[in-house]
């Protein structure tokens, strides 16, 4: 039988939450997973949570320019040297080793002022080569959106099938000692949140903070 843990427990709990204390925080609705599937907390271990993956991905391609200048090049450019792909539920997509893709996860994940959220990769696609994320791992407090994998394969030679709706990754949650003064949502900064779409790097947005002029229209 679980031990039962009283509210004093849950509230005064800090830094990585365990497993007991993740399923708390998602029943009491603090750490927000939606969709939340009905068997979820068969996804929950020691400290992390299944995510999967969602059905919008994006693949570079050939296309548009071939030197991408990380001062200058605007969004547009970066959305044309790539093409969306949408998968249907249990679709699979071919991952090959020329391969890089921006995709986001199925779920939606929002959390409070004074947790972290951290993305892990799966040990099981580790194994075949997959890297589920380049650098962007860490999700600050306030965040709100579907969280977005950068994922590529390193196999030689190989092509891997992975499925949309298949298990792609794992959160774990760290709660701070005091809420942080600017959430992610209200933060300048904020390019990437609220949407349940892959977005391609922003750089317009370092070139407008640091007051770069491109001269483009």
């Amino acid at each position: 039988m679980p031990k039962r843990r009283n509210k004093k427990e849950v509230e005064d709990i800090l830094g990585t939450l365990p497993d007991w204390a993740i399923k708390e925080h998602i029943k009491k609705g603090i750490i927000k997973i939606d969709p939340l599937p009905k068997n979820w907390e068969e996804a929950v271990d020691e400290v992390t949570i299944d995510f999967h993956l969602g059905n919008k991905l994006r693949v570079f391609t050939d296309e548009g320019l071939n030197t991408i200048d990380t001062r200058y090049a605007s969004k547009e450019d970066m959305e044309s040297m790539m093409r969306l792909v949408e998968l249907k539920p249990g679709q699979p997509f071919i991952l090959t080793e020329h391969d890089f893709v921006i995709a986001t996860t199925y779920e939606r994940l929002t959390l409070p002022d004074n947790i972290v959220g951290y993305l892990h990769g799966k040990s099981s696609l580790a194994r075949l080569g997959v890297v589920v994320h380049s650098t962007a791992a860490r999700f600050d407090p306030g965040w709100d959106g579907h969280p977005v994998l950068e994922f590529g394969t390193f196999l030689k030679g190989k092509k891997l099938v992975i499925y949309e709706g298949s298990p792609i990754c794992a959160f774990s949650f760290e709660k701070l000692a005091a809420p942080v003064k600017r959430p992610y949502h209200k933060s300048p900064n904020n390019r990437y949140g609220g949407s349940n779409l892959p977005q391609v790097s922003n750089l317009m947005g370092k070139r407008a903070r640091h007051g770069k002029k491109s001269g483009r229209k």
